[in-house]
């Protein structure tokens, strides 16, 4: 008990000295909002046709610049959407990445990766890759509304693990009619030579929202994890390295069951966002109350420097409902993305059940 208490210790104090630090070490690139599926739980209800302006091409450039100059080739980009596949210009944004040093990887739902594109994916410098599969062929085709969408993801997933890439993963979403799945999307993932997976569950954010039977419980949750926990030794001893997502905090001993690293949100920390309009926030998933600012007015550096004081200093997390909770000098109220700044509560909590207000 004592050392387990030690080490809770220690990882409170990793965090308050990462806090203190915010090192900015990735930004997440939303390219684009335009999408070429129309997933049932897409949390920015992206479509084919966005219905605001978009960033330009040359813009995303000057960016890129900017933050090579002010945050140095340690920086690593993560090109995202909408699915950054259909933007005409993704490999001269990724080029421009790697001609300055710097790294970059792509969040994709798959459809449109072939084998030609991924060539020019990697001659551009492709670093990394997440595709999502979210089950078998009818549970994935059903979750992203499109019939040939297990089809297509499956062929871009044995792609990517045959590339030599130096990471790929995969990404699922669970939800109540695809967990009795979670063994057989595993052989799937094995067959397709996947080397990591992680599973997230769906938060209710976009169409999401507007489907609640697509979240799982507060107990299906922890079904889940411990599903993760159990299946974590099998899975790795046939070369799939399975984990929980990086969302929701629980007791640092489970969490040591669950995930490579434990939980910790590191938006406005370690981690900025720059959205398709050029608004700027922590993670892509936040709520707008938490964006700070927009790249076409505001200074970055000096934002990152001046600027995310709710992601750092939680202190308002003291003034909701979660402030008489035992695990708050952990949890610190969790993952952002699942707040809206002034709310009582959060989306959703692992350690206790939320009821709607």
């Amino acid at each position: 008990m004592a050392f387990e208490r030690g080490k809770t210790i220690v990882n409170r104090l990793y965090k308050q000295m990462e806090t203190r630090e915010h090192r900015l070490w990735y930004v997440f690139l939303e390219i684009t909002r335009r999408c070429n599926l129309s997933c049932l739980h897409c949390g920015s209800d992206c479509r084919m046709q966005p219905d605001s302006p978009l960033l330009t091409t040359d813009s995303w450039l000057k960016i890129i610049r900017y933050c090579r100059e002010h945050f140095g080739d340690g920086l690593a980009f993560i090109i995202t959407g909408g699915e950054p596949l259909v933007h005409p210009d993704l490999e001269e944004i990724g080029a421009a990445i790697s001609a300055l040093g710097m790294r970059w990887g792509l969040v994709t739902n798959g459809y449109a990766l072939d084998e030609k594109r991924l060539l020019k994916l990697l001659a551009a410098g492709l670093s990394s890759i997440t595709i999502s599969l979210d089950g078998p062929a009818e549970s994935h085709n059903r979750l992203r509304n499109k019939h040939d969408a297990f089809q297509r993801s499956t062929a871009s997933i044995a792609l990517s693990s045959a590339s030599g890439i130096k990471f790929h993963d995969v990404v699922t979403c669970v939800h109540p009619g695809n967990m009795h799945q979670l063994d057989e999307t595993a052989e799937i993932l094995i067959r397709l030579g996947a080397t990591n997976w992680r599973l997230f569950r769906i938060f209710p954010s976009g169409r999401a929202a507007r489907n609640p039977e697509l979240l799982l419980t507060h107990g299906q949750t922890w079904q889940m994890l411990d599903w993760i926990a159990g299946k974590r030794p099998h899975y790795a001893g046939l070369g799939l390295n399975l984990g929980a997502s990086c969302e929701g905090y629980v007791p640092l001993a489970t969490d040591r069951t669950i995930r490579d690293n434990p939980f910790f949100c590191r938006a406005g920390i370690n981690i900025a966002s720059i959205l398709c309009n050029g608004t700027i926030t922590g993670c892509s998933n936040n709520h707008h109350s938490f964006h700070e600012g927009n790249i076409l007015r505001d200074n970055l550096a000096t934002l990152w420097e001046k600027g995310f004081g709710r992601f750092r200093d939680r202190q308002w997390v003291q003034h909701t409902d979660c402030g008489g909770c035992e695990h708050l000098k952990d949890c610190r109220g969790g993952s952002i993305h699942l707040w809206e700044y002034g709310s009582a509560r959060p989306k959703f909590c692992y350690m206790e059940e939320i009821h709607p207000s």
